[in-house]
């Protein structure tokens, strides 16, 4: 039987290119990619939402960074108040309880932020970050490890 009449073209030996999954596979393959599709909107959506879902279930503290990635804005931490005059022991030992878990947990902010840095890098094409490594504010976004003006940064792109 000829190639011709199998359907198969012989002289096309060329693997098929493998689509881009990005760096973590729990995202099961959402990706940024800037392309001129009509898909680009509804795939970065996606692709933020599936993040989100991603650090509020896996990291410490996710729902600080799950509200800077649908927000697009920081997480507003407020400080406890000061003790009041007066205070008894115990006061003053939960209050100081109190004021460490609040600087471990901006702690903890603060390394989540670098992480998703790297999850969203890793998430996004080639082809996007050499197109995001042209904006003007990508690289202090870049040596910041600033995951927030990143995803503004992709977000400029396809809108």
């Amino acid at each position: 039987m000829s190639t011709k009449e199998n359907g198969k073209n012989a002289g096309n030996t060329q693997p098929k290119k493998k689509k881009f999954a990005g760096g973590n596979i729990n995202l099961q393959g959402k990706t940024f990619e800037l392309n001129l599709s009509r898909d680009c909107v509804h795939q970065y959506a996606e692709t933020v939402k599936a993040i989100a879902d991603y650090v509020g279930r896996e990291y410490t503290h996710g729902g600080d960074i799950r509200f800077i990635i649908e927000n697009l804005q920081d997480y507003n931490f407020v400080r406890l108040p000061d003790l009041p005059n007066g205070a008894n022991q115990y006061e003053i030992e939960s209050w100081k309880k109190q004021l460490d878990m609040y600087w471990k947990r901006r702690g903890m902010y603060m390394d989540n932020k670098m992480k998703l840095f790297s999850l969203i890098w890793g998430q996004s094409s080639k082809t996007t970050q050499s197109k995001v490594e042209t904006h003007l504010n990508f690289a202090t976004c870049k040596n910041d490890y600033d995951s927030l003006g990143l995803l503004k940064i992709l977000r400029e792109f396809v809108f």
